[in-house]
This record gives C-alpha cells, structure tokens and sequence, in this order.
C-alpha cells in the first residue's frame, strides 16, 4: 500500500515536473518574443506616470530592467499556456463532467486575467501614481529609478489580474461543492475583510487610496460572484427536482 501511495506522489510530481517545463519554455519564447519589442513595451508601461522621467543608478539597471520588462511581456503572452497546464494538472482528479466545466471556464479565466490587467492599467496605475505623485513639493521632488518603477508596475498589474479571478474561483469551488452560496452570504462581512487584507498583502504600496482603488471593485466581484452561486444553485436544484419528477 505505502509502495502504491509512493508511486502516486512520484506521478504526481512527474506531472507538476512536465507542467512546469512547458510553462517555463513558453515564458521563455515570448519572452525572447518580447525583449525584441522591449523599448515599445517600456514606453506603454510608462504612460500611466505622465511626463516624469525615469532615471537608472547603476550602469547594469537599464540592461535589468529590459530583461524584466521582456520577462513580464513573456509572462503575459503565455498566460493562456500556463492557465491551460494549471488546469491539465488538477484535472484527472475529476470527474468527467467537473472536467468538461473546468476547461469550458478557460475562456473566461483568460478573460478575466486580461481584464482585471486592463482595469488596472487604464484605472488604478494612473490614479494611484497622481496621489502618490501629488506628496512632491519644493523640499520633494520625484526621482524614479527604472528598477523601483517598472517592480512597481508589473506587480501591481500581475497581482490585480491574478485578483480578479476571485468570481470564477468562487464559482469553480461552489460547482465542486467546497464552498456553498449560503455560507458566503452568511458570512458576508468576513469575507469583505478577507479580500481587504489580501489586496493589502498583494498589492506593492497597500496605502488607503490603493486599497480603496482595488478593494471596490473586487467587493463587486464579489457580490456578482455570490450571484452567480445564487443562479447556479436554483438551475441544480430544479434539474433535481425535475429529475425526481421524472423518476
């Protein structure tokens, strides 16, 4: 019995192993991909802080801070890679019909990804940036390292996209039965403080604006999310009862 549990641990890492390949040689060519285009990338990124100039401190940082840039496009382009081998890897622990919902939701999981980055570029970078900006006077005047900059960029952006997956997780864990709509509802006001505290553990600068910023929206999610739980619960229940009728 150990030897058969054994083996099962060593597939399993096998597994996670050839995952984490295909997820790393992907992250590597469009990061190549990426790094071809890095000066467009690095001008797109700096839109949201304006007309201030950024500066490089050492003579590597400007070399580094391209290699990071092209890393984090590659990141993104594989994004649907990684998603799809996440996914391939939980599966076989389910049952046919979870799997067919699990890679049905890809789309949306993709979907929300990107959207959640968009949010963030078009909405939280440029306000969060003109508050922070905005404690500059005679005595303080802004002096960005690219380094600090484009850290700052790519967390924030990567940690809010990953962030606005919470309805379709939500979703997924009550289709799976680890989680119900009534015991979210019930406990409504703990789960507002729980998405306060990890925005405040993801985000780079958990200041009271961005987590202000960041914490609205996803309390929406939430609430969309409890809405779906909500409809998903009514459609099963009357596939159920239609089904008793039948029998």
């Amino acid at each position: 019995m150990s030897n058969e549990f054994e083996m099962t641990i060593i597939e399993h890492l096998d597994e996670l192993r050839k995952r984490l390949i295909i997820c790393i040689v992907f992250t590597l060519i469009f990061s190549s991909v990426a790094y071809v285009k890095s000066a467009s990338i690095i001008e797109l990124l700096k839109l949201p802080l304006g007309d201030i100039d950024l500066v490089f401190i050492t003579p590597i940082e400007g070399f580094l801070t391209k290699l990071k840039v092209a890393v984090f496009g590659g990141m993104l382009l594989s994004s649907p890679v990684m998603f799809l081998q996440t996914l391939l890897f939980i599966s076989p622990a389910m049952y046919k019909r979870e799997k067919v919902f699990l890679f049905l939701s890809l789309p949306f999981i993709i979907s929300l990804f990107f959207g959640g980055i968009y949010f963030c570029f078009s909405f939280i970078l440029p306000t969060t940036l003109k508050f922070l900006m905005s404690f500059s006077n005679d005595s303080m005047q802004p002096m960005l390292s690219v380094n600090k900059y484009f850290s700052f960029v790519i967390m924030m952006t990567l940690s809010i996209g990953l962030i606005f997956e919470l309805p379709l997780v939500m979703l997924l864990l009550s289709k799976f039965g680890i989680i119900n709509y009534e015991m979210l509802a019930k406990k409504r006001k703990y789960a507002v403080l729980a998405i306060v505290v990890i925005t405040a553990i993801l985000t780079p600068t958990p200041d009271a604006f961005t987590l202000l910023a960041v914490s609205l929206p996803l309390v929406v999610l939430f609430e969309l999310s409890l809405g779906l739980m909500y409809l998903n619960n009514k459609i099963i229940g009357k596939r159920r009862a239609k089904d008793e009728q039948d029998y």
